[in-house]
């Protein structure tokens, strides 16, 4: 399972880095293009010519659109499979009880090994245990700003899954089944869902620090290939079912899109302010 750990690592890597560059061009044309597009409609002309410093801000505005898609695709997603399970669908279980008692037999040692590692790395102990570092590292280098984006998202995200299993209140798969032990409800899986706001989180960051697409391709596809792992590894032990881990990574990447595109906002417009101020403008718009 380690080979295919690292297997699936070097693929998505291998892809990422030749899809990333064109992907990323591609949107800034076609965000370039639709700003100039609007340019031509009289009401756009007008409200740019009225409100003046609006004008500088209309770049935050598009990061706001597009934190809100990114953000209404996920949350669809989960809010799918949460009404299927608040319904008790039979569908949802039959397939979650398939996949369940599939990943039962195929259990083996190797396998066990793997996923046993896997579930520890994305435990609430295994997060701290890697965000801890990350964030000495940050406050030496005085990124107080990135610190302080991290602790919003990872704390936030605790709180979340904290007060969705509540809600829900799903039971675990059965415990004579599970290979280790698991308190608590089951819908959305913490694992899944910290996992995946971590990991995700992560990859921003180094998607701004790292200067060449090899290595930022390298970083998302790590991370992606730590969330599917750790995800698997809750089904495969025992403890959650399928929608469970789905919901959770679900959920993770709607609260990761919802504090990212926050805190770009909040970026941009301190350095839009900034500008402004160095130029002599107005900052209040």
């Amino acid at each position: 399972m380690f080979a295919i750990f690292i297997v699936v690592f070097l693929l998505l890597w291998g892809i990422l880095t030749v899809a990333l560059p064109p992907l990323w061009g591609a949107i800034r044309s076609l965000a370039n293009h639709a700003a100039a597009t609007s340019m031509r409609f009289g009401l756009v002309q007008r409200f740019v010519k009225v409100t003046g410093p609006f004008r500088d801000y209309l770049p935050v505005a598009v990061i706001l659109v597009v934190g809100a898609i990114l953000a209404l695709m996920t949350g669809d997603g989960f809010l799918d499979l949460a009404e299927l399970v608040h319904e008790r669908s039979p569908a949802l279980q039959a397939i979650d009880v398939l996949v369940h008692d599939w990943a039962v037999d195929q259990r083996n040692s190797g396998a066990t090994s793997f996923f046993d590692a896997m579930s520890t790395v994305g435990g609430p102990m295994g997060l701290s245990v890697l965000l801890l570092p990350i964030g000495v590292a940050l406050g030496w280098k005085r990124r107080f700003r990135w610190l302080a984006y991290l602790a919003v998202t990872a704390g936030g995200a605790v709180l979340l899954d904290a007060e969705l299993k509540r809600f829900f209140a799903r039971a675990r798969p059965e415990v004579a089944q599970q290979l280790m032990h698991a308190s608590g409800y089951s819908f959305p899986s913490g694992h899944a869902m910290g996992t995946t706001v971590v990991f995700a989180a992560l990859s921003y960051l180094a998607f701004r620090t790292l200067p060449q697409w090899w290595e930022r391709a390298a970083a998302v596809s790590f991370a992606a290939t730590m969330i599917l792992s750790v995800a698997l590894s809750r089904v495969y032990l025992g403890v959650h079912w399928i929608s469970d881990v789905s919901a959770g990574i679900a959920c993770g990447l709607l609260w990761v899109a919802v504090t990212t595109a926050a805190y770009e906002t909040l970026r941009r417009i301190r350095g839009l302010r900034a500008l402004r101020m160095k130029r002599g403008l107005p900052t209040s718009v």
